[in-house]
C-alpha cells in the first residue's frame, strides 16, 4: 500500500486502485486483490504517476507557503483560523499550476508567477476566513500606491464595522510588503495602528507605510489590511482572540 499526499482526501475505487482513510486518518491507496503496494512499486509503476507528480508539486508549494505565511506574521499572529496554513498551501499550489512550460510533476512556483494573472491570486486571501474583510468592513477604502496611503472618508466605527458582541475598541492597520519568492525572503513595512472607541464620531482615516522599492529581480508587492478588536480591562487593553479579528490581502503587484 502507499500513502496519498494531497491537500484533500480521496475515497473510492479507480480502475484497480482502492483509496480509503485508515484508522489513523491517513489517506491510503492499494491495488485491489493484493495486500498492498510496496514503496518500490509505487515509485516505479506508471499507474501512480499522477499521484507522485501531485505529491512533488504539493511539497514544493508547502515550502513556498512557509515563507509566505511569515510576510505579515505580526498581523497573522493576531488574526487567523485553524485552516490558515492549509489555505496558504493551496494558494501556492494554484499559482504553481499556472506554469505552462513544464509538465505535471515538474512545474514550479517561479514559472507560475510568470503567468499574466498570477498576482491576482493573492488578492482576497484571508488570515481568518471566518471573519473575512468583506463582512467585517462595511465601507469603502482607497489605496494610493504613489503615497503609500490607505484612506477611508467619514469612517464611523460603530456603523462601518461588524463588532464582536463584547468588543469596545477597534485597531486598524496596514502592511506593505515585497516578497522575493525565489529566495524566500521579504521586507514588510507596517503603518501605525489607529485605535478607536466603538462610539467614536465619524472621521477621516489615513494609514501610511514607509515602503521602499526592492532590488530583488523577482518579487511581488502585497498590501495587508488588518482589523482587530479589544476590550478595556481596568487600565489595560485586552485584544480579543484572533478568531474575532481580520487580516486580508487587498492589493498586489
Amino acid at each position: 500500500m502507499a500513502k496519498v499526499i494531497a491537500p484533500f482526501k480521496i475515497v473510492g475505487t479507480l480502475d484497480d486502485l482502492n483509496f480509503y482513510v485508515d484508522q489513523n486518518n491517513e489517506n491510503i491507496v492499494r491495488r485491489k486483490g493484493k495486500t498492498g503496494v510496496s514503496s518500490e512499486e509505487f515509485k516505479s509503476n506508471p499507474i501512480f504517476s499522477k499521484v507522485r507528480n501531485h505529491g512533488k508539486e504539493f511539497g514544493s508549494a508547502v515550502k513556498k507557503a512557509q515563507s509566505f505565511r511569515m510576510i505579515a506574521h505580526y498581523f497573522y499572529n493576531r488574526a487567523k483560523d485553524g485552516s490558515f496554513a492549509g489555505r496558504a498551501n493551496k494558494l501556492m499550489l494554484e499559482v504553481l499550476q499556472e506554469d505552462l512550460t513544464n509538465p505535471s510533476g515538474a512545474r514550479t512556483f517561479e514559472n507560475g508567477m510568470l503567468a499574466p494573472d498570477s498576482t491576482g491570486y493573492f488578492i482576497g486571501f484571508e488570515g481568518n476566513k471566518i471573519r473575512p474583510l468583506r463582512q467585517v468592513l462595511k465601507t469603502t477604502w482607497n489605496w494610493c500606491e504613489s503615497t503609500r496611503a490607505l484612506t477611508m472618508e467619514h469612517f464611523n466605527p460603530k456603523i462601518d464595522l461588524d463588532w464582536p458582541e463584547e468588543a469596545e475598541q477597534v485597531h486598524l492597520g496596514i502592511a506593505h510588503a515585497h516578497w522575493n519568492y525565489i529566495d524566500g525572503v521579504f521586507e514588510t513595512f507596517y503603518s501605525q495602528e489607529v485605535v478607536l472607541e466603538k462610539e467614536t464620531a465619524a472621521r477621516n482615516i489615513k494609514m501610511m507605510t514607509e515602503y521602499k522599492d526592492s532590488t530583488a529581480p523577482k518579487y511581488i508587492q502585497l498590501l495587508f489590511f488588518f482589523i482587530a478588536f479589544s476590550v478595556q480591562d481596568r487600565k489595560k487593553t485586552k485584544e480579543l482572540k484572533r478568531i474575532n479579528n481580520t487580516v486580508s490581502i487587498i492589493w498586489s503587484k
